[in-house]
């Protein structure tokens, strides 16, 4: 029996100029992350790539997380779901 699923997984991470961020309130530097959606075998172990690299912000406070555009650092509103 094999068990599937879809699953963010992320590397690199560097820090970057300072924003205040809306959710949290705290201003600072935010770590830019490269991140990609798999098709997952027991939830852990990659199999098929779902979706092209995403360029993603976190906030260093909260760990919540947001798609930055690769050209401008600049935050965009829509907001990526947390998953460790």
């Amino acid at each position: 029996m094999l068990i599937i699923g879809i699953r963010l997984f992320f590397w690199g991470s560097q820090l970057s100029q300072a924003v205040r961020w809306a959710k949290c309130g705290y201003a600072g530097p935010f770590t830019q992350k490269k991140g990609m959606r798999f098709i997952t075998v027991f939830f852990v172990i990659p199999v098929i790539p779902i979706s092209g690299v995403m360029h993603l912000a976190e906030c260093q406070r909260c760990k919540t997380r947001y798609q930055a555009n690769a050209s401008q650092p600049v935050l965009q509103e829509t907001q990526i779901g947390r998953q460790s």
